[in-house]
């Protein structure tokens, strides 16, 4: 899709992390050949981070995991999910 907005409040605690890399080291921690890749990857551009430019696929994400009960715009229908 065209990303995610990871840091969107109804959305970045339902982020997922990735456990070998080291945020914002300049560093392909884990060594599959994206720097700083925290959340994901961007594969139109190649580079380690997915954040959405084009808002779509915030847009579908939030349909389906967008955190409950924290009293911020919506819910997602599986807000228990995550976003993986």
């Amino acid at each position: 899709d065209s990303g995610i907005d990871y840091t969107h409040p109804d959305l970045a605690e339902q982020m997922w992390v990735n456990p070998g890399e080291v945020e914002g080291n300049g560093v392909d921690d884990d060594g599959n050949g994206f720097v700083d890749d925290l959340h994901g990857v961007n594969l139109v551009n190649y580079t380690g981070d997915p954040f959405d430019d084009k808002d779509h696929g915030t847009h579908c994400a939030g349909v389906v995991a967008a955190s409950g009960n924290n009293g911020i715009g919506v819910t997602g229908v599986a807000w228990g999910s995550g976003v993986k």
